[in-house]
């Protein structure tokens, strides 16, 4: 596929998301999907994986608004950068706010496709309090 291609199906794939249509995830993102972030060792893998970061938003973030800042492909890759601004509702969980703080996050996710479907996702997230000076 080219590059072109991979865009076109991620940005579908996002669209589909942002409906609540979760079955997407069973046709965009391949059976051996991994999540390889820094901030979540051990994630699931496969489609559950999958499922679990596109559903992550409502379980941790409460009157979330997204921006994607970029989105570009080259090759077998599609590039997101985005930012994520909300009040943490999850529980305690290790580089995030304390529960009912306000905070921004930046994140920076590169996904790696064949043949039309999403196999690896890169994710690095960065938090930070809404009152800080870059926030």
């Amino acid at each position: 596929m080219t590059a072109a291609e991979n865009l076109a199906i991620f940005k579908r794939f996002l669209r589909e998301l942002g409906r609540g249509n979760y079955d997407v995830i069973n046709e965009v993102c391949s059976p051996e999907f991994v999540f390889r972030s820094p901030n979540f060792p051990g994630w699931p893998r496969g489609f559950e994986g999958a499922r679990r970061i596109a559903q992550a938003g409502s379980t941790l973030i409460g009157n979330a608004e997204h921006t994607i800042d970029d989105l570009f492909a080259t090759e077998d890759r599609v590039v997101m950068r985005m930012t994520i601004r909300g009040t943490f509702v999850g529980e305690p969980t290790p580089g995030f706010p304390a529960k009912g703080e306000k905070f921004a996050m930046g994140a920076v996710a590169i996904y790696r496709m064949i043949d039309g479907k999403i196999v690896d996702d890169w994710g690095i997230q960065l938090t930070s309090p809404t009152d800080a000076p870059w926030g």
